[in-house]
């Protein structure tokens, strides 16, 4: 049981706040007993959504832990949900004592840690939240210092995780290093900007906005699903900032855990799922949005290519959908009965990439899986492998990825046995890798193995008059996820988002919407909501002929969406301005405007 030394540790703030761990813990945790089912564990942790509970005896005093990786172990080894908790647990447990500094807590790895009193009684739970709190009002205390960017960047880098810390207008303050490796940016780099700016995907706006932690979610980052917590941070009942903590480990585990327990819920409560045939497109490219010259063009080419077995390399600007394309050519592919395996060759680390992408044998290095494990190759058989971020793979994988590609075989790290492959493979890259063959930094034969069939695909700038739908369906996309009346956007609005550089492209374009569909209060989207980069002076101001054809591009696609929903409608002008969520006098001027008032609908 870690203590902490009473008489050395100084305090944070003397005289100001307390710091025991029993002013920071969890009070009354739930607890299980030994002889409670994995079942009935099982059912508390989905429903309190929390990572760990301590097993104790009729004395309340811990005996254990159970969490979500031993009820999986527990049935991977033969158990059966109703077995008993003794089967299962860790018996080898961790604990601090209530009266213990909060410092000692910051050093202990675990998803949660039991507090016990001097009898050994469990009388707390230490859980991540809470020292992160710890964490938020160590920064608060200190921010009068001298020395606050060394003492947290301290805290911050000794976290295992990626931590990142925003103020109340989502402006990054601190950056841990974990986070600046993952992404592979300089921490400086990111400290001081919009954290929507850095980090893909987040929802630290929201948290910001609503108050309310997110924790567990599943959040696509350098194209990998990651786990995260998004927790607000008050003061005096207001919210003042936000952590955003990224989980590196576990998260395969992660998902088999909870595809068990959703299963098990899903038997239980939910009738089957019924699908609309009008549901699905007609096929794979029909979720590629656009009818620009060139995004049309590009989809051709994609259709031919999608007929033969043929490499692809596809190429073009952060954002741009390339991975989307990938499974396009694949779901309309002869391989489209096998699986699409997608391996980010920026996010692996050198010395796991071989083990990664051919797998390994049983004891072919330290820790290496009992029984081996078969590779993102092997995994690909008789479907589509997708290399993304190729021009990032180190030029010694390069070597080997070119001799699987000429001989269509495979040897696991610590075999002997090769692997014959049927695999499409389909690479990707917003990297001139012609330039880097001449710099050297890429091998110019796996380059013309690769180069075969050529797809570029065009940022959105080059394709302007493809951001009003693509705003329009991710409008809607988010308005229904999020379970909110349908909201608009005011002509002014889309004129800017339309005139608007995108340099983030598609990416950057889902970020702003789902951030101004989550924000915005009313269901009409004003140009002051806006985020501050629309009228920044280092980006390209909408000139007045470019605001002039973008206001074009945006009357055109207003009309557009009124006369789909008054057809929808059936004419019925009352419904549709519901649909539309404009008052129906304003439905009546637009109609005017337009030239519709007496047309016929329906």
């Amino acid at each position: 049981m870690p203590t902490g030394d009473k008489d050395k540790s100084k305090h944070l703030n003397p005289g100001k706040v307390n710091e025991l761990v029993s002013e920071w813990m969890t009070p009354d945790p739930l607890s299980v007993f030994p002889h409670q089912s994995l079942r009935e564990a099982a059912l508390i942790l989905q429903d309190q959504q929390i990572d760990g509970l301590p097993v104790v005896d009729d004395q309340q005093k811990v005996i254990g832990m159970v969490s979500k990786s031993e009820i999986l172990n527990g049935c991977l080894a033969g158990l059966s949900m109703d077995s008993r908790l003794a089967q299962a647990m860790t018996d080898r447990v961790v604990t601090i004592h209530e009266d213990d500094l909060i410092q000692t807590g910051w050093g202990i790895q675990l998803e949660c840690l039991p507090v016990v009193n001097n009898e050994g009684r469990l009388t707390g739970l230490l859980t991540r939240r809470d020292i992160l709190n710890s964490y938020a009002a160590y920064f608060e205390r200190l921010q009068e210092t001298l020395h606050i960017s060394e003492t947290l960047s301290s805290i911050l880098d000794n976290a295992y995780e990626g931590v990142v810390l925003v103020d109340s207008d989502g402006i990054i303050r601190e950056f841990n290093e974990a986070y600046s490796r993952f992404l592979g940016m300089k921490r400086e780099d990111a400290i001081g900007k919009p954290v929507v700016d850095i980090i893909e995907n987040t929802r630290l706006a929201v948290v910001l906005q609503t108050g309310r932690e997110e924790r567990g979610y599943i959040q696509r980052i350098q194209g990998q699903d990651m786990v995260v917590h998004r927790i607000p941070i008050r003061k005096e009942g207001k919210v003042i900032g936000a952590i955003g903590m990224l989980i590196f480990h576990g998260v395969t585990e992660l998902y088999t855990i909870l595809e068990k327990m959703q299963e098990m819920s899903r038997k239980i409560t939910e009738p089957p799922v019924q699908f609309k045939p009008e549901s699905k497109p007609s096929n794979a490219f029909d979720v590629l949005i656009g009818h620009s010259a060139e995004i049309q063009s590009t989809k051709r080419t994609a259709r031919k290519a999608a007929n033969t077995p043929s490499t692809v390399l596809i190429t073009g600007e952060s954002g741009t959908g390339k991975e989307m394309f990938a499974k396009a050519i694949h779901l309309s592919s002869p391989f489209a009965e096998g699986p699409f395996i997608t391996v980010n060759c920026a996010a692996i680390p050198e010395h796991l990439m071989e083990a990664e992408l051919f797998g390994f044998e049983d004891g072919a290095f330290t820790g290496a899986k009992r029984g081996g494990k078969p590779g993102k190759f092997e995994l690909a058989h008789k479907g589509t492998l997708f290399l993304d971020e190729i021009g990032d793979m180190p030029l010694m994988m390069q070597a080997k990825i070119l001799r699987v590609l000429q001989e269509r075989e495979v040897e696991r790290v610590g075999g002997v046995v090769k692997h014959r492959l049927d695999v499409r493979i389909i690479a990707a890259t917003n990297c001139c890798l012609e330039q880097m063959v001449r710099d050297g930094t890429f091998r110019e034969d796996l380059f013309y193995r690769l180069n075969i069939i050529r797809l570029e695909i065009p940022p959105l700038r080059e394709r302007r008059e493809d951001i009003p739908d693509l705003l329009n369906y991710q409008l809607q996309y988010f308005c229904q996820s999020f379970g909110f009346e349908l909201k608009t956007f005011t002509e002014e609005v889309m004129a800017i988002l339309v005139e608007y550089s995108w340099p983030g492209n598609i990416r950057e374009l889902v970020n702003t919407v789902e951030m101004l569909v989550s924000l915005s209060e009313a269901n009409v989207i004003q140009v002051r909501e806006l985020p501050a980069k629309f009228f920044d002076r280092n980006d390209q101001l909408p000139t007045s002929a470019g605001l002039s054809n973008a206001k074009e591009l945006a009357g055109e696609w207003e009309k557009e969406l009124i006369i789909k929903t008054l057809t929808k409608c059936g004419g019925n002008k009352a419904k549709a301005a519901r649909e539309l969520g404009i008052q129906r006098t304003t439905l009546y001027e637009k109609l005017r405007k337009y030239g519709l008032a007496d047309k016929v609908f329906g």
